[in-house]
């Protein structure tokens, strides 16, 4: 079920965009999504799901590429996104009906890979912490996202990687990179 809500609720945000876009925000600064844990988020425990963190976050992505104006520009250029890793680590259970944040923000790219965090937050604190490496294709191959990033906040320049992130990417680059 919640695989359907995905595939109508992320092309329904990019037809919104188009109709009634959502508030500008700057490249680098945070979007939260507010939202509830429903019936069809939870597992046998009665807590959400850990499929339903990373289904959740591809949603909250995309909603994050709208605030920021990179969604039209992905769209309008025809870039395929994807993403080549992810890391998330589960720190509380989200029962069934409680409230959460979702907040996602790109901390840095470089001349391959956009780097987003994402953090869920509820009642109690943070409940789980994501990292997502993501790219853009077009029909010649990967997209350099300095340019993706020009066509929104032109003279806009990556803020450097976090020690974390980047021990994180050198365990991810040999198989994504072709070990560069």
């Amino acid at each position: 079920m919640s695989h359907f809500i995905s595939f109508v609720r992320i092309p329904a945000l990019a037809v919104r965009q188009l109709v009634s876009p959502l508030p500008q925000l700057d490249v680098l600064k945070e979007d939260e999504l507010r939202l509830r844990v429903l019936p069809n988020d939870v597992d046998l425990n009665m807590h959400m799901n850990n499929a339903r963190y990373l289904n959740l976050m591809d949603y909250a992505r995309t909603h994050l590429l709208a605030r920021a104006g990179l969604l039209e520009h992905i769209l309008r250029s025809r870039w395929q996104p994807l993403v080549g890793a992810v890391w998330i680590t589960y720190r509380r259970s989200l029962p069934l009906f409680s409230k959460f944040q979702l907040t996602s923000r790109l901390v840095c790219w470089d001349e391959r890979w956009f780097y987003v965090e994402q953090t869920f937050t509820g009642r109690k604190g943070l409940a789980a912490i994501g990292w997502v490496k993501g790219a853009l294709r077009d029909e010649k191959g990967i997209v350099e996202p300095q340019e993706a990033i020009a066509g929104v906040a032109a003279g806009a320049v990556s803020p450097a990687m976090p020690d974390g992130m980047t021990a994180w990417n050198e365990l991810t680059r040999g198989q994504l990179d072709g070990g560069a």
